[in-house]
């Protein structure tokens, strides 16, 4: 996926985690601690990448970038489960929500990497080395920067986030009405056709 994929998920799973901390008392955070909460699942879920190269995240940090891509290939130990986990049990041992939010980041970034073809290898490294975690079949996987993704993917991934941004931030937003202005969009007009 690319970065601009990768935050969008990221941002749907950042609401879903701040609703969750916020609903099971862990933590009552105020908008501030919130705001910082969000700021590192979005930059957890965009970290992975930073073993290689190209990626945005790798252009922001060269130095760190450069020697992740030394020892590590893409989609090699920044991309395995066993990182966010050891994340959260930081959380549990320090009791501070950043580490948690970092790995929850992580973790979106992982789900969006298994949506395409390569999925990822050894993501449950060091149980199983050869398995590639995938949640879609090859077939059918999206291909990173393809317009699926561009055209499909991350429109879809965008709206339900401005939709559950807009219920988190209390906008009662009637979906039928939605549907119903859809409905009247002649797609032949505008050349397209289903």
């Amino acid at each position: 996926m690319t970065f601009r994929t990768h935050l969008a998920i990221g941002a749907l799973g950042a609401m879903g985690f701040v609703g969750a901390v916020d609903l099971s008392g862990v933590a009552n955070l105020d908008k501030t601690q919130t705001a910082y909460v969000v700021g590192l699942i979005l930059f957890g879920s965009v970290l992975p990448d930073i073993d290689e190269p190209r990626s945005f995240i790798s252009r922001k940090f060269p130095l760190i970038s450069q020697i992740t891509a030394t020892f590590f290939k893409h989609r090699g130990p920044t991309h395995f489960l066993f990182i966010p986990v050891l994340l959260f049990v930081a959380w549990a041992i320090f009791g501070q929500i950043a580490w948690g939010a970092l790995g929850f980041g992580m973790i979106m970034h992982h789900v969006g990497d298994m949506l395409t073809p390569s999925g990822i290898q050894g993501y449950f490294y060091p149980f199983k080395k050869r398995f590639v975690a995938r949640i879609l079949p090859k077939k059918i996987a999206v291909k990173t920067g393809s317009t699926v993704e561009m055209a499909m993917v991350l429109p879809a991934i965008l709206a339900i986030d401005g939709l559950l941004g807009a219920k988190i931030l209390g906008f009662d937003i009637d979906i039928s009405k939605i549907f119903g202005l859809l409905n009247r969009i002649d797609l032949n007009s505008l050349g397209l056709s289903l």
